[in-house]
């Protein structure tokens, strides 16, 4: 069904042109709302056009109090220039340094912004002025500030920025920030590791903050800052930093650029790549944007060499900045929603997996929105695993590491995979990802083959979904029911596995969990019927009823004893609520927080600190399950059936708290 397609699409792509356009990209300083941003949205634009493909830049308004959907929008932002400075000790007299003279000897640079633009915090407020130095180790509780004065000075601390503003700039006066931290991903890229690299932190201005300035440093140079300012403090005396920030904010535009490739109907398939970022950032995300491009490009020279024929429904591809302008442009075409068959998002795909100890991963859409697309994309996927050949010749194998796992929140997938929106997405993405949201994520850790490989695999699934009629709804039939019971047979076999070693599987009973699974296999066959409306999903429901059925007798003898006795249930007044979302797409908590009272502020922040499992991946699942009619004690079962985590506290906790910001009803 689609072998055919797959070889011509990887014969098209070019992994080494799709490497010349990251290093295109990764050169803007690419922050959400910024002029530099603008350019390579623009660049991406015209570059498309060259291809003979139609674009456009859409643009959407960038400042305080607008929104699209829940999302809050936020004013541009863009920087000339920025240094900071240390006084070195024992300096007597010094003169600060003037900009357009060298810095003095007694004055030691430590980050400049023309050089290293994420040496600057983006969205960093102006500032011109010399600055005590005060150490914080935390920085998100008051307990982390005893005894210490920060008014008017600078925190050197390795907390993230926001998780660090409201205390020490709003509350206690600040005047700004060094962050050093450097986050650790144990597999790829242990603590320690990097010390000379610069961790990406931002600050985030959604209206009527108290903005300050920021600078980050390696954690070399941090540790070399702290070690100068205990010496001078057992000498009482206090580290000097000059701080300089020529930052511009501004009512503007937030970009994203669009091109189609038309079909016979006004249907489409969606293909996303988010653009923003910092420089130099290559991998994240200037080669899932890269990737695009040269599926797109590669999709129109076929179909209009007559290689290939135009497909029945239009293509559209959609660069734009990540979450941000993905609920910018959602919002604003509305209409096309029904008409959106499925999605594809690309985010970070070019990863050298020997640098960076990636492995090539599909993201599967939530079971709050069954479909055929992620299946569909396994399929398509093991086109690419017969790379190479055992001795004999008799086996094959792919040379990558790759893995097929549960829905995750994080990238723009999540937006359109929300069953508010409808657009069903899986994601293909590398991760882990050694040099992540680093200075180090850069061109050399991008492989041509990796980009190859990802645009073809897009180009063949936005194709095949853009084509799709009678024969291949009945052939994803067939692979939906084969994927369905090797996936509940593996999952049913492990459980037994343990529960026959003494470990008892929690959560809930298992043949409720195999009722689920069934639930939504059956599901994801209803939705065959958008590529072909005649579909008749009956008898495959059958076949896979039969199978659930089979794959649990197998197991039952170990598994239907494995009851757990006492489960966290709701309370019965609040068991029956029923919550109604007010908008379309998942909902950012923090820029709604801020229009709390103070109490009621740090008493939502404190909930999700303890409800920290729940509030992570489930709440968004919680939000997905709520339709307006299901209850919170339907939406407790369904969140723990599609993520094993069961929370009734922080279920109501969240649900109430979005009530109380008025972005649900409470029925």
């Amino acid at each position: 069904m689609y072998q055919q397609l797959l070889a011509a699409l990887n014969s098209e792509v070019s992994g080494a042109a799709a490497k010349g356009l990251v290093a295109r990209i990764s050169q803007w300083h690419r922050i959400q709302a910024s002029p530099m941003y603008r350019e390579a949205a623009e660049w991406v634009d015209a570059t498309l056009r060259g291809y003979g493909l139609a674009s456009e830049v859409e643009r959407f308004p960038a400042r305080e109090g607008a929104r699209a959907w829940a999302e809050p929008m936020f004013q541009e932002w863009w920087c000339d220039e920025a240094t900071l400075d240390l006084l070195e000790p024992g300096a007597s007299n010094p003169q600060p340094p003037t900009p357009n003279s060298p810095t003095p000897s007694h004055w030691r640079r430590l980050a400049d912004y023309r050089a290293v633009p994420l040496s600057l915090l983006p969205r960093s407020a102006p500032a011109a002025g010399e600055y005590e130095l005060v150490v914080v180790e935390g920085g998100d509780r008051p307990e982390h500030y005893d005894g210490l004065d920060v008014r008017g000075k600078i925190v050197l601390t390795r907390s993230m920025p926001m998780s660090v503003h409201q205390q020490a700039i709003e509350q206690r006066g600040a005047a700004g920030l060094i962050f050093d931290g450097m986050r650790s991903v144990p597999e790829v890229c242990p603590p320690g590791d990097l010390p000379d690299e610069i961790q990406y932190a931002s600050w985030w201005w959604w209206g009527g903050e108290a903005r300050a300035f920021g600078f980050a440093l390696s954690p070399r140079a941090g540790a070399e800052l702290r070690r100068a300012a205990e010496r001078a403090r057992r000498r009482g005396e206090s580290l000097r930093l000059r701080a300089r920030v020529r930052s511009h904010f501004a009512d503007g535009t937030i970009e994203t650029v669009s091109a189609l490739i038309p079909g016979a109907t006004d249907e489409q398939v969606l293909v996303t790549a988010h653009l923003c970022h910092p420089a130099p950032f290559a991998n994240d995300n200037a080669s899932g944007a890269a990737a695009a491009m040269e599926a797109a490009r590669a999709l129109s020279a076929l179909i209009e060499s007559g290689a290939l024929p135009r497909p029945r429904r239009g293509i559209r591809f959609v660069w734009m900045p990540e979450m941000t302008g993905t609920y910018a442009y959602l919002a604003a075409h509305e209409a096309d929603l029904p008409r959106t068959v499925a999605g594809l998002n690309l985010d970070m795909v070019g990863e050298d997996q020997e640098q960076t100890g990636s492995s090539w991963l599909l993201i599967r859409t939530s079971d709050a929105l069954p479909s055929f697309a992620a299946p569909l994309l396994e399929a398509l996927r093991e086109g690419y695993f017969g790379q190479a050949h055992t001795f004999n010749g008799q086996g094959d194998f792919p040379l990558f590491r790759h893995a097929v796992v549960p829905f995750s929140n994080g990238s723009d997938h999540y937006i359109l995979g929300d069953p508010s929106v409808g657009v069903p997405t899986p994601m293909l993405i590398q991760w882990p990802d050694r040099f992540y949201h680093t200075t180090a994520d850069t061109l050399d850790k991008v492989s041509p083959q990796s980009l190859a490989r990802a645009a073809a695999l897009a180009a063949t699934y936005a194709y095949f979904v853009a084509s799709a009629g009678a024969p291949e709804a009945g052939w994803l039939a067939r692979e939906l029911n084969y994927r369905f019971e090797v996936r509940l047979a593996r999952k049913l076999q492990s459980a037994s596995t343990a529960a026959l070693g003494g470990a008892a599987p929690g959560g809930p009973d298992w043949d409720r969990r195999v009722a689920f699974r069934l639930d939504r296999h059956e599901a994801a066959l209803d939705s065959l019927r958008r590529i072909d409306p005649a579909f008749d999903p009956r008898p495959w429901r059958a076949q896979a009823g039969a199978v659930a059925a089979a794959a649990w007798a197998r197991a039952s003898d170990v598994l239907a004893g494995w009851r757990v006795p006492e489960r966290a249930e709701l309370g019965a007044a609040e068991a029956v609520l029923v919550p109604a979302r007010r908008y379309r797409g998942p909902i950012s908590l923090q820029p709604y927080l801020r229009g709390l009272p103070p109490d009621e502020r740090a008493e939502a922040r404190a909930m999700i600190r303890r409800h920290g499992e729940f509030m992570d991946l489930p709440s968004d699942v919680a939000l997905f399950w709520a339709d307006g009619r299901r209850s919170l004690a339907e939406i407790l079962d369904l969140t723990e059936l599609e993520t094993d985590v069961r929370d009734p506290a922080g279920l109501v906790a969240y649900f109430r708290l979005l009530a109380r910001l008025e972005l649900v009803d409470l029925r």
